[in-house]
């Protein structure tokens, strides 16, 4: 899979050593924990981790270099098996409007349980959950969407939104659950990921309620796709 794609910044300049260092010598402190604002560059300077944040990457203020965080779900698992995680999360609803003006919701048919649901998934370290929602858009259906315009539309947890995934591991979600008009996105020449996605879809509302009334949909996403038929686009 090719993913070689700057989802936070669409192209942004990556900072060079240099400047990172010039910030460094600013804000030498003894703080353990915390953070500043570099308003000459916008970089956030996080103290905990000895680092410096900014457009979406992460660079040691000690080496200059990005730093690059391990698969945090996947790391938890080594070391705890199967046992229930809360794990939080974003789900992203993509929407336009057809020739017939009716509003279609982007899906993608599940290779897990071969049933739909929305783009999304687990908020790894260090990210916004706006770049949480951009990556696993584009991971899911290579759809690019920039951060920015992604718009909270609502969180959801609780006991309709607990998974027994095939292999066993149990997750309590928290889905923070995003908005993007489809015309604020741009459908590129990757592959998604097949491994979790076998096919993408355009479901107007009617047959999303098929869908929800055939039980075909992840259930961690019906309420979801419940509020989308009967409030959000009613």
């Amino acid at each position: 899979m090719c993913y070689n794609v700057d989802i936070k910044t669409q192209g942004g300049m990556t900072m060079k050593k240099e400047q990172i260092f010039k910030i460094r010598e600013k804000y030498t402190s003894s703080k353990k924990t915390g953070w500043e604002l570099d308003n000459e560059t916008g970089a956030v300077v996080i103290y905990s981790i000895k680092a410096i944040y900014h457009n979406g990457n992460y660079y040691s203020m000690e080496t200059g270099e990005e730093i690059v965080f391990e698969p945090y779900v996947a790391k938890v698992r080594e070391s705890c098996g199967n046992v229930a995680l809360q794990v939080p999360g974003t789900g992203v609803i993509v929407y336009r409007k057809n020739e017939q003006g009716q509003t279609e919701i982007l899906l993608q048919l599940r290779k897990d349980f071969n049933i739909y649901g929305l783009p999304g998934g687990a908020i790894e370290l260090g990210q916004t959950y706006e770049e949480c929602a951009a990556m696993e858009l584009f991971q899911e259906t290579a759809y690019l969407a920039n951060p920015e315009d992604m718009k909270l539309l609502k969180i959801y947890a609780g006991p309709k939104h607990i998974t027994r995934y095939p292999s066993g591991d149990i997750v309590f979600h928290s889905v923070a659950v995003y908005k993007i008009d489809g015309s604020l996105c741009t459908k590129t020449e990757y592959q998604y990921d097949t491994n979790e996605t076998k096919k993408i879809v355009w479901a107007n509302l009617q047959e999303i309620r098929t869908l929800l009334n055939e039980k075909l949909v992840f259930p961690n996403n019906v309420p979801i796709l419940e509020d989308i038929v009967n409030e959000y686009f009613k």
